[in-house]
């Protein structure tokens, strides 16, 4: 299996563009290997952004690297504990998140089965891959958000438009189609660019 993925609403059976979000960087602060539920802290304009785009009709998929599931530092139900505290968070402001799709591998990681080399792991693009097969995506009219050039990379790989929010953690990819400093600016961008 290459991702692990889990649905909160069932919206499958109609095609639609989609918005692929990096989690941590993105949606929530980044404070390094993000696994309490107390450390999930979203941006202040993630919900705000995430509705304007449900707005727009395209989906809400998560596509994260949680390698800290290979290399040990926590279990795999740690990181849906902190899906599901994401949930929590954005439903007070009555938006959700679609899916997500987890890549818990690194071939450098020392915990079986996960310390392996796959397809998923960005910037290969095998968790936008499995939202398509799962979900139809209408992948020309798609867009990926992330902070790292990997991420941008993982879009480009898969056909999509990529834009980048630069936190000032990562080197750039200029070769992104937006290259930012907000999620509000990355949604401003999309929603002009639709």
């Amino acid at each position: 299996m290459i991702a692990y993925g889990y649905t909160f609403m069932e919206v499958k059976n109609v095609s639609k563009p989609a918005i692929f979000l990096d989690r941590d960087g993105v949606l929530i602060e980044d404070f390094g290997y993000v696994h309490r539920i107390e450390d999930v802290k979203l941006f202040p304009d993630v919900a705000e952004g995430l509705k304007a785009l449900r707005a727009e009709g395209f989906r809400l998929l998560v596509v994260t690297n949680q390698s800290g599931v290979a290399r040990g530092y926590f279990e795999i139900d740690a990181v849906h504990r902190c899906h599901d505290e994401i949930d929590r968070q954005l439903q007070a402001h009555d938006v959700t998140i679609d899916s997500y799709f987890i890549c818990p591998h690194h071939p450098k990681g020392n915990t079986a089965p996960w310390n392996v080399t796959c397809s998923c792991r960005k910037p290969k693009p095998g968790l936008l891959e499995q939202a398509n097969k799962e979900f139809g995506t209408v992948m020309d009219k798609s867009f990926i958000i992330g902070d790292k050039a990997s991420d941008i990379e993982c879009g480009r790989a898969a056909g999509i438009r990529g834009i980048q929010i630069d936190r000032g953690q990562y080197p750039k990819d200029e070769k992104a189609f937006g290259l930012v400093t907000s999620f509000a600016e990355a949604v401003e961008i999309i929603l002009t660019a639709t």
